[in-house]
């Protein structure tokens, strides 16, 4: 952006047109920004239409009976994945640490 302004003054371009050229980066970086925005809300909206769908279907199956769903199973393997996940980002994250101590402490 600062190459910009010093081609603008290099030029002898005036105040104003130089003012004109910032607001017109600034609202094209905003326009980008919009834009990012948008796409992560739309993928946002649809993960969680998916997730209401899936919820309300499984819902309805076990309502109805075609599905008898074994509680004690289902938080068993949640709770395995659950602390498998966890030791692997938990020792990575304590290694970190302690490397980042340890060269600090240096």
């Amino acid at each position: 952006m600062s190459w910009l302004l010093e081609a603008l003054a290099a030029l002898g371009a005036g105040q104003r047109l130089m003012m004109g050229a910032m607001l017109l980066a600034g609202a094209l970086y905003l326009f980008k920004v919009v834009r990012i925005g948008r796409l992560v809300g739309s993928v946002l909206s649809s993960g969680a239409a998916y997730g209401i769908v899936v919820l309300v279907g499984a819902g309805v199956a076990i309502a109805l009976g075609w599905i008898d769903p074994n509680v004690s199973a289902m938080t068993s393997q949640l709770s395995t994945a659950v602390d498998a996940v966890w030791s692997f980002i938990g020792e990575w994250v304590i290694d970190q640490t302690i490397g980042r101590l340890s060269a600090n402490a240096t």
